[in-house]
């Protein structure tokens, strides 16, 4: 009984040489590349057609509503200085309306210059 395990196990050590020097033989050797001649058409042909790019041109609408809103300040910040009110709202509104004009005049003149 214990001859049959001792030869069990060297026949699998055997089997399991053969099989280690199979699979080292197979990694070893290089496969051979075979590339058909109409790869490159057949590839090329499955590609989609190519369209021309688009030119997109830029509309600055946030330029234009900027420069809106800084002459409706202006007008509104007028008004109210020729209005003159004797209560001190107006002065907040003229107040705050200034520095709203200065802010835009001030993003307007930086945002153009740097694009």
């Amino acid at each position: 009984m214990s001859d049959e395990s001792m030869n069990s196990k060297l026949v699998n050590k055997a089997a399991d040489d053969e099989l280690d020097l199979r699979i080292l033989r197979a990694l070893e050797t290089a496969p051979s590349v075979e590339i058909p001649a109409d790869f490159a058409a057949r590839v090329a042909s499955k590609l989609p057609v190519r369209r021309r790019p688009v030119s997109l041109t830029s509309t600055h609408y946030g330029q234009n509503a900027v420069f809106l809103g800084m002459i409706l300040t202006l007008v509104v910040l007028i008004v109210l200085t020729l209005y003159n009110g004797r209560h001190a709202t107006f002065g907040l509104a003229e107040s705050l309306l200034l520095t709203q004009f200065i802010a835009l005049t001030v993003w307007f003149s930086v945002r153009r210059y740097s694009v």
